[in-house]
């Protein structure tokens, strides 16, 4: 175990290999898009551009008490239509009528590494369609 250690740490040393903080990681996390940021559904290659990112509580239980934390993004179509979609995690997302998140505090869309959102059947049981951020809508 120790000679294992010690080849690690002789890794790390060598010029040239990536550690967390060089400088060949993505610049940020995120990075605000001012056009919105462009998602490719996986099976269809549709794309759709979020315009904002929103945050809030919401019900997504039979206990319509139980609010919990929501995440929400404003959707546009090629075609021009406009949608919401909602849920608690970017993996468990519904489509919604602009009143369910009217409360909701909005930003800019920001476009992440590695973003997602799962759009889900009304019961959340199937997922319907997969989107993966392919960034900053020009």
């Amino acid at each position: 175990m120790r000679l294992l250690i010690l080849a690690a740490m002789a890794l790390l040393a060598l010029p040239g290999v990536a550690r967390p903080n060089d400088t060949d990681q993505p610049e940020a996390l995120s990075k605000s898009c001012p056009k919105g940021v462009l998602f490719k559904e996986i099976k269809s290659g549709i794309v759709v551009t979020v315009i904002r990112q929103g945050q809030g509580k919401a019900v997504f239980t039979q206990d319509k008490h139980r609010l919990q934390a929501a995440t929400a993004v404003e959707i546009l179509t090629k075609e021009g239509e406009r949608g919401f979609i909602y849920g608690p995690m970017r993996s468990y997302m519904f489509a919604v009528d602009p009143d369910v998140v009217k409360d909701f505090e909005w930003r800019p869309a920001e476009t992440e590494y590695q973003a997602f959102y799962t759009l889900r059947d009304d019961d959340g049981n199937e997922a319907l369609l997969n989107f993966v951020d392919i960034g900053c809508a020009p």
